[in-house]
């Protein structure tokens, strides 16, 4: 198992949750710190700071990763098809790469 982060609206959250970010208030303070562990009281006070989602620890099942790695591949050959009578030329490349760095940021 691997562990990334989602957010997750504050109705979704529970007791023993893991913060991936820092939360920060208005002014950029430090109201948790990243990997604290999520206790009701804190969930409850979500609502004072105008907070309505938070970025939470989570566990990916083997499968999740397949099914993840599947989409990657699936988005890769789909560029193929997209660029292959584009002439190889030094705009076409740059095109590419940008798109398929945009394609690989929007899995996650």
């Amino acid at each position: 198992m691997s562990q990334r982060h989602r957010y997750l609206p504050i109705p979704r959250i529970s007791a023993g949750m893991i913060l991936a970010d820092e939360l920060l208030d208005k002014l950029g303070h430090v109201l948790l710190p990243a990997g604290t562990k999520l206790t009701q009281n804190m969930i409850n006070s979500m609502e004072h700071h105008d907070v309505h989602q938070l970025s939470i620890v989570v566990e990916e099942t083997e499968e999740e990763i397949l099914e993840d790695l599947a989409a990657k591949q699936k988005k890769r050959d789909r560029l193929k098809i997209v660029f292959r009578h584009a002439p190889y030329d030094e705009p076409t490349a740059t095109l590419k790469v940008y798109v398929e760095k945009y394609r690989e940021s929007t899995t996650s």
